[in-house]
Protein backbone atom coordinates (compact mmCIF):
# COMPACT_ATOMS: atom_id res chain seq x y z
CA UNK A 1 0.00 0.00 0.00
CA UNK A 2 1.16 3.58 -0.91
CA UNK A 3 2.49 5.75 2.04
CA UNK A 4 0.21 9.19 1.81
CA UNK A 5 1.80 12.35 3.11
CA UNK A 6 -0.38 14.99 5.57
CA UNK A 7 -2.49 17.41 4.02
CA UNK A 8 -3.93 15.28 0.61
CA UNK A 9 -6.93 14.79 -0.89
CA UNK A 10 -8.52 13.68 -4.20
CA UNK A 11 -7.96 9.95 -5.61
CA UNK A 12 -5.76 7.93 -3.18
CA UNK A 13 -4.46 11.18 -1.99
CA UNK A 14 -3.10 12.73 -4.91
CA UNK A 15 -3.78 16.17 -4.58
CA UNK A 16 -1.77 18.10 -1.72
CA UNK A 17 -4.17 21.38 -0.86
CA UNK A 18 -2.90 24.43 1.63
CA UNK A 19 -6.14 25.74 3.42
CA UNK A 20 -8.90 24.52 5.11
CA UNK A 21 -10.04 21.83 2.67
CA UNK A 22 -13.70 22.43 4.19
CA UNK A 23 -13.79 25.60 2.34
CA UNK A 24 -16.75 26.00 -0.09
CA UNK A 25 -14.53 27.29 -3.15
CA UNK A 26 -11.43 25.52 -3.99
CA UNK A 27 -8.58 27.18 -6.45
CA UNK A 28 -7.35 24.14 -8.74
CA UNK A 29 -3.50 25.08 -9.65
CA UNK A 30 -1.82 22.58 -12.18
CA UNK A 31 1.75 22.56 -12.48
CA UNK A 32 5.04 21.00 -12.61
CA UNK A 33 8.27 21.64 -10.95
CA UNK A 34 10.62 21.49 -13.56
CA UNK A 35 8.28 23.47 -15.86
CA UNK A 36 9.64 27.39 -16.68
CA UNK A 37 6.31 28.55 -16.67
CA UNK A 38 4.64 26.80 -13.72
CA UNK A 39 8.11 28.99 -12.39
CA UNK A 40 6.74 32.25 -13.59
CA UNK A 41 3.19 31.42 -12.37
CA UNK A 42 4.08 30.62 -9.04
CA UNK A 43 6.54 33.60 -8.54
CA UNK A 44 4.24 35.78 -9.36
CA UNK A 45 0.84 34.44 -7.66
CA UNK A 46 1.64 31.96 -5.01
CA UNK A 47 1.76 34.81 -2.37
CA UNK A 48 -1.87 35.22 -3.88
CA UNK A 49 -2.53 31.97 -3.90
CA UNK A 50 -1.58 31.78 0.00
CA UNK A 51 -3.01 35.04 0.83
CA UNK A 52 -6.75 34.07 -0.21
CA UNK A 53 -6.54 30.79 1.64
CA UNK A 54 -5.32 32.32 4.84
CA UNK A 55 -8.33 34.59 4.53
CA UNK A 56 -10.45 31.52 4.69
CA UNK A 57 -12.28 32.35 0.51
CA UNK A 58 -10.35 29.16 -0.92
CA UNK A 59 -8.92 26.46 0.02
CA UNK A 60 -5.74 25.52 -2.66
CA UNK A 61 -5.42 22.81 -4.23
CA UNK A 62 -1.98 21.39 -6.14
CA UNK A 63 -2.29 18.52 -9.27
CA UNK A 64 1.55 18.28 -10.02
CA UNK A 65 2.77 16.80 -13.36
CA UNK A 66 5.90 15.25 -14.23
CA UNK A 67 5.56 15.85 -17.94
CA UNK A 68 9.28 16.83 -18.59
CA UNK A 69 10.51 13.87 -16.86
CA UNK A 70 9.19 12.03 -20.06
CA UNK A 71 10.02 14.25 -22.78
CA UNK A 72 13.60 15.40 -21.45
CA UNK A 73 14.23 12.71 -19.44
CA UNK A 74 15.37 11.94 -15.57
CA UNK A 75 12.72 11.81 -12.21
CA UNK A 76 13.50 15.76 -11.29
CA UNK A 77 9.61 16.67 -11.06
CA UNK A 78 8.42 13.68 -9.27
CA UNK A 79 11.46 13.49 -7.02
CA UNK A 80 10.71 17.53 -6.03
CA UNK A 81 7.34 16.15 -5.36
CA UNK A 82 8.15 13.61 -3.05
CA UNK A 83 10.29 15.87 -0.89
CA UNK A 84 6.98 18.54 -0.99
CA UNK A 85 4.86 15.42 0.54
CA UNK A 86 7.37 14.97 3.30
CA UNK A 87 7.13 18.81 3.84
CA UNK A 88 3.63 18.39 4.08
CA UNK A 89 3.82 15.90 6.85
CA UNK A 90 5.78 18.85 8.42
CA UNK A 91 3.14 21.08 7.82
CA UNK A 92 1.10 23.46 5.26
CA UNK A 93 3.22 26.44 5.81
CA UNK A 94 6.00 24.72 5.44
CA UNK A 95 4.96 22.80 2.26
CA UNK A 96 4.08 26.25 0.38
CA UNK A 97 7.56 27.50 1.69
CA UNK A 98 9.36 24.85 0.18
CA UNK A 99 7.25 24.93 -3.11
CA UNK A 100 8.33 28.36 -3.27
CA UNK A 101 11.77 27.73 -2.42
CA UNK A 102 11.93 24.71 -4.97
CA UNK A 103 10.69 27.21 -7.99
CA UNK A 104 13.32 29.97 -6.81
CA UNK A 105 15.87 27.55 -7.71
CA UNK A 106 14.72 25.45 -10.56
CA UNK A 107 17.28 23.90 -12.84
CA UNK A 108 17.98 25.34 -15.89
CA UNK A 109 17.80 24.30 -18.60
CA UNK A 110 14.83 21.76 -17.85
CA UNK A 111 16.98 19.14 -19.53
CA UNK A 112 19.27 19.56 -16.29
CA UNK A 113 17.91 17.17 -13.66
CA UNK A 114 19.50 18.82 -10.29
CA UNK A 115 16.11 18.02 -8.41
CA UNK A 116 16.68 13.96 -8.79
CA UNK A 117 19.03 14.75 -6.59
CA UNK A 118 17.96 14.13 -3.27
CA UNK A 119 21.38 16.22 -1.61
CA UNK A 120 20.30 19.05 -3.68
CA UNK A 121 16.38 18.62 -1.75
CA UNK A 122 17.95 18.51 1.12
CA UNK A 123 19.79 21.72 1.25
CA UNK A 124 17.39 23.74 -0.51
CA UNK A 125 15.09 22.26 2.12
CA UNK A 126 17.17 24.15 4.72
CA UNK A 127 15.93 28.02 3.33
CA UNK A 128 13.06 26.87 5.04
CA UNK A 129 13.36 27.24 8.99
CA UNK A 130 12.68 24.28 11.04
CA UNK A 131 11.58 22.20 8.12
CA UNK A 132 14.67 19.99 8.34
CA UNK A 133 14.84 17.18 10.75
CA UNK A 134 15.95 13.68 10.82
CA UNK A 135 12.62 12.33 9.88
CA UNK A 136 12.54 14.43 7.07
CA UNK A 137 15.55 14.02 6.11
CA UNK A 138 14.99 10.10 6.15
CA UNK A 139 11.88 10.75 3.88
CA UNK A 140 14.24 12.51 1.12
CA UNK A 141 17.09 9.80 0.98
CA UNK A 142 15.01 6.86 1.41
CA UNK A 143 12.12 7.74 -0.96
CA UNK A 144 9.53 7.08 1.05
CA UNK A 145 6.97 9.42 -1.22
CA UNK A 146 8.14 8.15 -4.35
CA UNK A 147 5.35 5.92 -5.35
CA UNK A 148 2.71 8.44 -3.99
CA UNK A 149 4.28 11.09 -6.43
CA UNK A 150 4.33 8.64 -9.02
CA UNK A 151 0.85 8.22 -8.76
CA UNK A 152 0.27 11.54 -7.93
CA UNK A 153 1.66 12.62 -12.04
CA UNK A 154 -0.13 9.40 -12.92
CA UNK A 155 -3.80 11.14 -12.05
CA UNK A 156 -2.58 14.16 -13.64
CA UNK A 157 -3.94 13.45 -16.95
CA UNK A 158 -7.40 12.28 -15.34
CA UNK A 159 -8.24 15.78 -15.06
CA UNK A 160 -7.90 16.47 -19.09
CA UNK A 161 -5.81 19.61 -18.78
CA UNK A 162 -2.54 19.96 -20.81
CA UNK A 163 0.68 21.36 -20.16
CA UNK A 164 1.07 23.52 -16.80
CA UNK A 165 0.55 25.80 -15.60
CA UNK A 166 -3.49 25.58 -15.10
CA UNK A 167 -5.78 27.36 -12.44
CA UNK A 168 -9.30 26.65 -11.95
CA UNK A 169 -11.69 28.56 -9.92
CA UNK A 170 -13.69 26.10 -8.92
CA UNK A 171 -14.02 24.43 -12.74
CA UNK A 172 -14.15 27.62 -14.36
CA UNK A 173 -10.45 28.55 -16.17
CA UNK A 174 -8.48 31.61 -14.86
CA UNK A 175 -5.79 32.78 -17.12
CA UNK A 176 -2.66 33.17 -15.46
CA UNK A 177 0.22 33.20 -18.14
CA UNK A 178 -0.36 35.71 -21.10
CA UNK A 179 1.63 33.51 -23.13
CA UNK A 180 2.55 29.34 -22.52
CA UNK A 181 5.41 29.40 -24.15
CA UNK A 182 7.50 32.47 -22.84
CA UNK A 183 5.16 35.15 -21.37
CA UNK A 184 4.96 36.33 -18.17
CA UNK A 185 2.63 35.88 -15.87
CA UNK A 186 -0.21 38.13 -14.51
CA UNK A 187 0.01 40.35 -12.00
CA UNK A 188 -1.17 39.81 -8.37
CA UNK A 189 -3.44 42.01 -8.50
CA UNK A 190 -4.93 41.07 -11.92
CA UNK A 191 -5.70 37.93 -10.39
CA UNK A 192 -7.25 38.98 -7.03
CA UNK A 193 -9.19 41.48 -9.32
CA UNK A 194 -10.58 37.86 -11.73
CA UNK A 195 -11.19 36.06 -8.54
CA UNK A 196 -13.78 38.73 -7.59
CA UNK A 197 -15.49 39.07 -10.59
CA UNK A 198 -16.26 35.34 -11.20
Amino acid sequence: MTTTPRNTTGVHGTTLYYGNPETRHALQVFLELRDRASRRMAESLLGAMRQVADEGKFVVKFHFAALLDDTVGGIGSQRGLSALGAASDVGQQKFIDYLGVLFAHQPFPPGDDNFADPSVLLSLAAEVEGLRSEEFDHKITSDTYMDWAGETVGNFQSFGVVGTPVVWRDDEVIPVVKNVDDGPAISPEEFLTQLQQH
